[in-house]
């Protein structure tokens, strides 16, 4: 059994058919194209970049490049690994120009409800404090811990969870827009996991938010 859920296949197909009709010269496929997928990108790079105004500026930067390297796209994998791997390296390059450490990626982002659930640690931790009335928590608490404990990991290891649980990407896909190795992805997400579950215990025993 695939360890990640694996973003929609039919989904993916329908990008890349639509991509295919972009390179033949059809403008209506690339609006379409954006209409699918400018909501997801902008979701991507807003946990990127913390920052609405700019994930919105980039997302279009985005488009504007996907539009202008179209030629470049072969359909060999999922559209979706390439569109994301555009995001990543125009994220990266604006912090960079805009003298911005990579440790600010993931800053101030707010969470969706579906990013508190890493590696089932949301079932857990309510699992662990349950039993003790004053450790019953709100939702929306438990939604800050969890996602400090997620901005608090080292860069890499933030954007390797955030494609692996959020995006529902395979290995595979994540070395593809991270430009790594399979095995390092492995360990990279492996070191994630382990320093998410040291930085939320102190929470599930003793009701301490992480540092």
């Amino acid at each position: 059994m695939s360890e990640t859920m694996p973003i929609d296949a039919e989904y993916d197909d329908e990008d890349a058919r639509l991509m295919l009709a972009t390179q033949a010269g059809d403008p209506l496929a690339f609006e379409e194209l954006m209409a699918r997928n400018q909501s997801r990108v902008r979701a991507f790079l807003l946990r990127l970049v913390g920052s609405d105004q700019l994930a919105e500026d980039l997302a279009q930067e985005v488009f504007m490049r996907v539009y202008k390297h179209r030629a470049t796209y072969r359909h060999e994998a999922r559209f979706s690994t390439w569109l994301y791997r555009v995001a990543h390296n125009v994220a990266y390059n604006a912090l960079r120009s805009k003298s911005r450490r990579p440790e600010a990626l993931f800053s101030g982002a707010a969470p969706t409800e579906n990013e508190t659930n890493v590696d089932g640690f949301e079932e857990n931790v309510m699992a662990k404090t349950s039993a003790s009335p004053t450790r019953q928590i709100a939702k929306i608490e438990l939604q800050q811990v969890v996602r400090q404990a997620v901005d608090n990991l080292a860069p890499r290891q933030r954007e390797a969870i955030v494609l692996s649980r959020f995006e529902g990407m395979s290995y595979q896909e994540i070395a593809d827009v991270m430009n790594m190795t399979i095995q390092a992805v492995k360990s990279l997400l492996s070191r994630a996991r382990v320093n998410l579950k040291e930085a939320l215990e102190p929470y599930v025993t003793e009701g301490k938010r992480p540092l």
